[in-house]
């Protein structure tokens, strides 16, 4: 597949779902990699949409942390079998979360440690209507988000079933902290978006971020004039809390599968990792990756207020597609990736 047809493709699906812009990567076994974008990244202004401007990619940045871990656990910093408690238990918050006695890394990394999440409490709502009122944004610092989770009961036993949760990739990044007394976002720097050469992946960690296309909630904006959002970009942090481009996941993810970020048998863990339901037993949420047909494939999307992302590697022909739009809501993305990569794959 070239440009011009990824592009036909994209500008296709924007029509007939009304978006404001589609893009998307298509690297191929041998590097190659095919960029596209159509439509417009800010609609009020009439710009056009191109493959190198940022996007908050939401929860594909889950992966990033996985790995990352998975190279602490290499070092031998960490281990897949270390109770959170040990490294959180003086923590003031840590004892109210449910099965927190009994949470392990690996219970983190694939969502099976029992926790709820917070988006749907009565507290997370309520303070984000607060917070609007009040300070004009919604911004959490990480304990805030993981209290809404504590103090209720678990959703069922440690390693015993599956729930996304944003909260539990929070307190994964405070036993990574707290583990090596460091800033996850420096770790995450230093360990592998330098050595990649990732430098379109930027760190969430400010309430405005430079160089973002605006997003579409609903048909409205979601950047103000000063550059903030009703929900601010920074709360994000481990559940996600990276800009990103279809070029840099692509990237990424098709280095994952190489061995290029972890080694080969930390890679497998992330795929073989995590509960497996009994009736689906090929697919499979691992360490950090969605996992599908036993691991031929891995995914992962991503949602942000304004954004959708989704990434997928398939492990035979080695390709790996990313596709990204400024607009939320439902959106299939994940449809939307493997038409492309059905047609890259076909040559069309």
């Amino acid at each position: 597949m070239d440009e011009p047809g990824l592009t036909a493709l994209l500008e296709e699906a924007r029509a007939a779902m009304k978006m404001p812009g589609f893009r998307a990567a298509v690297r191929y076994s041998d590097g190659r990699t095919v960029l596209a974008a159509t439509g417009l990244a800010d609609v009020e202004a009439g710009v056009p949409l191109d493959s190198d401007v940022g996007m908050p990619g939401g929860s594909t940045g889950k992966t990033f942390a996985a790995a990352l871990t998975m190279l602490l656990v290499e070092d031998g910093l960490l281990s897949l079998d270390d109770l959170a408690a040990h490294w959180l238990g003086d923590a003031d918050w840590y004892d109210d979360l449910p099965n927190s006695d009994q949470i392990r890394v690996e219970h983190l990394l694939s969502h099976s440690a029992g926790l709820s999440d917070y988006p749907q409490t009565m507290g997370y709502r309520m303070g984000s209507v607060w917070r609007v009122l009040r300070r004009g944004s919604v911004q959490f610092e990480p304990e805030e988000l993981i209290g809404f989770a504590t103090m209720r009961k678990p959703i069922y036993p440690v390693g015993e079933g599956f729930r996304y949760t944003d909260a539990g990739y929070l307190v994964l990044g405070r036993v990574i902290e707290a583990a090596t007394g460091r800033r996850y976002y420096d770790l995450l720097a230093e360990r592998i978006l330098k050595p990649l050469e990732l430098d379109g992946i930027r760190p969430q960690d400010r309430s405005i971020l430079p160089g973002i296309t605006p997003g579409y909630t609903f048909g409205a904006r979601n950047l103000r004039d000063d550059g903030t959002m009703k929900i601010d970009p920074s709360s994000e942090w481990t559940g996600g809390g990276l800009v990103t481009t279809p070029a840099m996941l692509v990237q990424f993810h098709a280095a994952l599968a190489a061995g290029d970020v972890v080694r080969p048998e930390s890679f497998k863990a992330m795929l073989e990792g995590g509960w497996r339901d009994p009736a689906t037993p090929g697919e499979h949420y691992g360490f950090g990756l969605f996992v599908h047909d036993d691991g031929a494939q891995f995914s992962h999307g991503g949602l942000w207020p304004g954004y959708r992302t989704h990434v997928a590697h398939e492990m035979a022909t080695g390709m790996t597609v990313a596709v990204q739009t400024n607009r939320d809501g439902r959106v299939d993305m994940a449809a939307l990736a493997a038409r492309v990569a059905a047609a890259a794959q076909s040559g069309h």
